[in-house]
């Protein structure tokens, strides 16, 4: 029988999500995952708590993943990938290529969860990236944390760091004029999570303007402020330089006098852009589905979870940029769409 029988596509925090919420309603759910396990790249990050926790979401991935490798009415492919679709809403066949061949999937419904590409920050050549170890990307800065636990053992004793915001979000030249929602908040998070390492560090931020989206954001950048140690710098430098320098030195203009300035510092993080995920044209083709003006999933605007095909949803990153809590949420609104779906053709 269909009809009971949802295919998730994609194993990172969306995907897990509504796969074990449609798992929770009795559903019998095929997870698929390209990688060799679940969990996307926020099973990666580090957690960033201080002396208290500051809710980056990062735990509830971790338990995510552990409920959906134990729920019995889960099955997960991992590395594997689609192959094609057959049917309609109610009864779709959906061909996978597995470890051990292809296979076929008869389905109700499908939601599609396939996370982001992160931006190639080298494409962003005057930041130096990829020419100097002290220039890194937000995400290789998580998982270097995640991996050694301590800065200084990643990269020594350390005076002076600085983020840069917007690396490939927002950007004209690159096409990408859209805001990545989420770098705001992972940047300043970080920076307490560095601060509480190295008390005596200076942290400065270089940004456009701050996005506070998520809830007690505001409150945690304020909280910032009042650190007399992170400093915030409105504008995006327009270079990096190492050689002849002893140090990366940063170039910058001040937002108010238009005076050029030079700073040195250690290390550099780059916070770069969210990017529709590498398998989102192809899965558009194969699913029938529209993309918006970025090349994310598009969706009802009236249903954030709807697509142009009936009985396929989507949820996560593939849709839009949104932070871990918002994609466990759209992950089991995803879910419920399901089962309401089921229901009404019942």
């Amino acid at each position: 029988m269909h009809n009971k029988r949802v295919l998730v596509i994609g194993g990172g925090t969306a995907g897990m999500a509504a796969a074990l919420e449609a798992a929770d309603q009795g559903l019998l759910v095929f997870l698929v995952e390209k990688n060799r396990d679940m969990g996307g790249w926020a099973y990666t990050y580090c957690c960033k708590a201080t002396e208290k926790c500051n809710k980056c979401g990062t735990c509830l991935v971790l338990q995510l993943k552990a409920h959906v490798e134990r729920h019995p009415l889960i099955t997960a492919f991992c590395n594997s990938h689609v192959i094609g679709m057959t049917g309609r809403a109610g009864a779709y066949t959906v061909q996978i290529g597995t470890e051990q061949g292809e296979i076929k999937l008869d389905v109700a419904a499908i939601i599609l969860a396939t996370g982001f590409k992160p931006f190639n920050a080298a494409l962003k050549g005057e930041f130096h990236y990829g020419k100097h170890p002290n220039v890194v990307t937000a995400l290789e800065l998580e998982q270097t944390l995640k991996t050694k636990g301590s800065v200084v053992r990643a990269f020594g004793e350390v005076r002076k760091i600085g983020f840069i915001q917007c690396v490939g979000s927002r950007d004209l030249a690159l096409g990408n004029n859209y805001c990545s929602r989420v770098c705001c908040m992972y940047a300043a998070k970080l920076a307490k999570l560095l601060r509480a390492e190295l008390p005596q560090a200076e942290i400065s931020i270089f940004f456009m303007d701050l996005q506070t989206f998520g809830k007690g954001f505001d409150d945690f950048i304020k909280s910032c402020r009042s650190d007399d140690k992170i400093h915030f710098i409105r504008g995006i430098p327009a270079k990096i330089f190492s050689f002849p320098y002893d140090r990366l030195t940063v170039r910058y203009a001040d937002s108010i006098t238009g005076e050029a300035i030079e700073e040195k510092f250690d290390i550099i993080i780059l916070s770069s852009a969210i990017l529709p995920g590498e398998d989102t044209a192809k899965l558009a083709q194969i699913f029938g589905l529209e993309t918006d003006e970025h090349g994310f999933f598009a969706v009802n605007p009236l249903n954030p979870v709807a697509t142009n095909k009936e009985a396929v949803f989507v949820a996560g990153t593939c849709q839009s940029p949104k932070d871990i809590p918002g994609s466990i949420e759209q992950g089991k609104a995803a879910a419920g769409a399901v089962v309401d779906f089921l229901c009404s053709t019942l």
